[in-house]
């Protein structure tokens, strides 16, 4: 039976698990090291699919403070309403617009922007889907010189959290392949680094669970039990270990 419960809470169960923010605060301190500096040039950003949010608001505070203005698409409406909250609390002078809907519905920014983030989103973008949206984002959606971070699992040996996705029948995009789409749509890629994260999958609650349910092409079709042996199986001690990939490209006109 499905679950009242919004892939907001399943997500942040899942997320509670893992070193990410530790992983994505190193990263951040490494990108401000880096030759890329997004502080002079941004001044409006597009998020696809945020969820709520945290991640992304920390990457503008940390490497774009000067920014002004700040779009979203996000279908989850419970964390369409953290979003809200949180940017209006953490991004106070930034003019900001949440629109409540999927990707593939939107029509795209009225006015291109100097960076769009692409945080763990293209799990829901189809591969036939990519070139075209690439394009979009190089002619319309983007000002002559502007920026894509994207942040997705690497789909290495070593990420282990794969697994579960390929026998649930959804299994991550190649990274190879999005980086040859984003560069074949010309853009140029300024800055790379993994993220080396684990997660404790000891124990499992209902949230988590319901976090690989709802993310496995079977959907609620695939009951709680199937998923907790599943784990079981798959990763016995709890512990898995899994790599992100974080990229940042530049338009090339």
């Amino acid at each position: 039976m499905a679950s009242d419960e919004s892939f907001f809470k399943m997500y942040c169960a899942f997320m509670k698990r893992t070193n990410y923010k530790e992983m994505f605060t190193a990263m951040l301190n490494d990108l401000q090291c880096s030759g890329v500096k997004l502080v002079d040039s941004v001044r409006s950003c597009l998020s696809i699919g945020p969820g709520g949010g945290d991640y992304e608001i920390a990457f503008m505070k940390h490497c774009a403070p000067n920014i002004s203005k700040f779009l979203a698409v996000e279908p989850d409406h419970e964390s369409v309403e953290h979003l809200r909250t949180s940017l209006m609390t953490s991004l106070p002078g930034v003019e900001s617009q949440v629109f409540e809907t999927t990707l593939q519905n939107w029509e795209g920014p009225s006015d291109p922007v100097d960076l769009i983030l692409m945080f763990h989103c293209l799990y829901h973008v189809g591969a036939d889907e990519r070139p075209e949206l690439f394009k979009k984002m190089h002619d319309r959606w983007l000002t002559s010189g502007g920026y894509v971070a994207v942040i997705q699992e690497a789909c290495t040996e070593s990420s282990k959290i794969e697994m579960i996705f390929e026998r649930l029948g959804k299994p991550s995009p190649p990274w190879i392949d999005i980086e040859a789409d984003l560069q074949e749509a010309r853009f140029t890629k300024l800055y790379a680094r993994e993220l080396q994260l684990k997660c404790d999958q000891t124990n499992p609650d209902e949230s988590l669970l319901r976090f690989y349910q709802r993310s496995g092409s079977g959907g609620f079709f695939v009951t709680l039990d199937y998923i907790r042996d599943l784990l079981k199986e798959l990763y016995p001690d709890g512990q898995t270990d899994f790599v992100n990939m974080m990229a940042i490209f530049r338009k090339t006109d």
